[in-house]
């Protein structure tokens, strides 16, 4: 067994622990953790006290980089995503008619055979829409809204069942609780977002199973009741009710005001936050406009995309800006925080058995971070990756 070492590295487990210590790496895996200096005769990579993290996994990729899902191969933006620390990727399949959702979930589905070791991992497709309310799309086109009927349910299982971790059912539509029962039955995680409806509609779907909810606080306009009192919606129930386990949420500064975010490290912890970008096809790239998978003409302006009438259409950071952007805003610590990007996202997806953590027998997919939280070095299944960038739009004082 071809063995090595990566030695002198204060590892950041994942969990919020943090030790100073060394990994031994064999098979793309790894195979053993211990606090000090390694001692022994395997070859020994000296990170010089450097921060060495789980690969980042980002749950919401439209594109980036110039590329999209749709128009081009998911590998070439694996491989971008691969260079900053991002060893994870679950393309979201947007608002789009039934052919072209399903020619992306025939690319990704390519995309995930073999191993390849040059790429982020592709761990499938995440169904946003069709089943989103058609008043709350945001700036996606409500044409493409379906409802969650048993038929539309069972049609996206035969078409995407295999290659379909999780998926969003707005709770209000229309046979909402069934379909949430259907796909939970067939072991998807279903996640609830773009929706505005009641509280008590909201815990009929989490009674039915949902766990997740989707960018928290986008695309939920919220309720006012008798005499402009505000009810509780989504949000609402995420906070206080923990069968929600997991809360995804943007933190480029815009799409989630900081407030909101130290409001939900309040209310939940680090233990429930997993950060997403739902990165436009112009993240890593200038400001400017680009042609949206839909056919319509967009602009990246600073950290978002906006559509021409201005309205927020998705994040234009990048995963690592995401996380420095959670440490500046809530002051957690570093070792304690990159669960949100780590360990969290592995666990929504039912995957924490295999990514997310530094722990023996998991994937060796790391990320060494210098004193800026920037990502200086990037390890996929053991192998360490060429031409590391991070870009690094936020940065930190």
């Amino acid at each position: 067994m071809n063995q090595h070492v990566l030695d002198h590295a204060e590892l950041w487990i994942g969990d919020g622990r943090v030790l100073d210590g060394h990994i031994v790496i064999g098979d793309g895996h790894i195979k053993k953790l211990g606090r000090g200096r390694y001692v022994g005769d395997l070859a020994v990579t000296d990170l010089g006290g450097a921060p060495l993290s789980p690969g980042m996994i980002d749950s919401m990729v439209l594109g980036g980089f110039n590329k999209s899902i749709l128009r081009d191969d998911p590998l070439q933006i694996a491989h971008d995503y691969l260079r900053i620390g991002v060893t994870g990727c679950l393309f979201c399949g947007g608002m789009l008619p039934w052919d072209e959702l399903y020619t992306e979930g025939q690319k990704i589905r390519q995309s995930m055979v073999g191993h390849q070791l040059d790429t982020a991992r592709v761990l499938g497709i995440y169904p946003e829409g069709p089943f989103e309310h058609p008043d709350l799309t945001g700036a996606s086109l409500r044409d493409y809204a379906l409802p969650p009927s048993k038929e539309n349910v069972q049609r996206v299982l035969e078409d995407f069942g295999d290659i379909v971790p999780l998926i969003n059912i707005s709770p209000g539509t229309e046979g909402d609780v069934e379909a949430v029962r259907m796909l939970c039955a067939a072991n998807k995680v279903v996640s609830m977002a773009h929706s505005d409806v009641d509280a008590k509609r909201v815990l009929a779907c989490v009674d039915a199973g949902i766990t997740v909810i989707g960018h928290i606080w986008d695309n939920n306009s919220g309720r006012i009741g008798d005499s402009g009192v505000q009810q509780p919606t989504i949000e609402h129930v995420a906070l206080t009710d923990h069968r929600v386990r997991f809360i995804h949420m943007l933190c480029d500064g815009v799409h989630v005001h900081p407030i909101l975010v130290n409001l939900v490290l309040r209310c939940r912890g680090t233990q429930a936050i997993c950060l997403v970008t739902d990165a436009i096809i112009r993240a890593g790239c200038p400001d400017g406009p680009y042609w949206n998978d839909d056919g319509r003409r967009f602009t990246k302006s600073g950290n978002i995309g906006r559509t021409d009438k201005g309205h927020l259409c998705g994040s234009a950071l990048l995963l690592p800006d995401h996380f420095r952007n959670f440490v500046k805003f809530t002051g957690t610590p570093p070792h304690e925080a990159i669960r949100v990007v780590t360990h969290n996202p592995a666990a929504s997806l039912n995957m924490d058995d295999q990514i997310g953590l530094i722990k023996t027998g998991l994937t060796a997919d790391l990320v060494a971070w210098d004193d800026r939280l920037r990502v200086c070095r990037v390890w996929r299944a053991g192998q360490e990756v060429n031409h590391v960038s991070d870009f690094a739009e936020i940065e930190m004082d």
